[in-house]
């Protein structure tokens, strides 16, 4: 989907509301704090709109209630935007182009970025384990070295930096381990740092880096 077409799609700040109503309560609306699925929706000329009502607990909530977005008096149009441009951009975006785009100053950019990373945070921890096809895949955090005369610095394996390994569900979740927590830079030790997050993992052929492709024994 291109900016046009997202733009079509959704055109203004009610369509935007309840493009967020319809991701979030997909099972139906429901106050966050105490869990009810009984509400009634705010149709006075001053009431807010995508304002409700829990039957519950009396208390008023709104589609971003309990969220990150609920403080900030950033739109809801430019939330979504926000969002668009750093999933369609593969090497992220700097919060001073992001402002620029948006209309709004470089510490509001920074700000909704960081939110909105943290809110497409899984929760590793109590995420459910990987299935069906998972490719594993490595990479090394850092910049490129300064340039020191006589000094040789390796690359690939045989670097200092940081391994960052990753594994990927086909059409689902992506979990990642720094390589601290992996005994040695194998595909074994790869294999059984994995292990704890795939389902049914010694069941499973092993597709790594999209090349190498190991039979785990049973």
């Amino acid at each position: 989907m291109n900016i046009d077409q997202f733009r079509d799609r959704i055109p203004h700040e009610n369509a935007c509301r309840k493009f967020f109503e319809s991701i979030i309560w997909q099972k139906g609306r429901h106050y966050p704090h105490c869990r009810y699925d009984r509400s009634c929706k705010f149709r006075g000329a001053s009431s807010r709109p995508g304002l409700y009502e829990c039957y519950h607990c009396r208390r008023q909530f709104t589609v971003t209630t309990k969220m990150l977005m609920h403080s900030a008096k950033v739109p809801l149009w430019k939330w979504l935007q926000t969002m668009y441009y750093m999933v369609c951009s593969s090497k992220g975006v700097s919060s001073v182009i992001l402002g620029r785009w948006l209309g709004v100053s470089q510490p509001i950019a920074w700000e909704m970025g960081h939110a909105i990373r943290s809110m497409m945070d899984p929760g590793a921890d109590n995420a459910p384990l990987l299935k069906g096809i998972v490719e594993l895949d490595e990479k090394y955090f850092g910049g490129k070295p300064r340039h020191e005369k006589g000094v040789h610095h390796r690359r690939g394996k045989g670097t200092t930096k940081h391994c960052i390994l990753v594994a990927v569900e086909r059409h689902g979740s992506v979990r990642a381990s720094s390589h601290h927590l992996v005994p040695s830079i194998s595909i074994w030790s790869y294999a059984y740092t994995f292990s704890l997050a795939v389902r049914n993992f010694c069941d499973k052929t092993l597709l790594f880096m999209g090349r190498t492709i190991v039979k785990l024994p049973l």
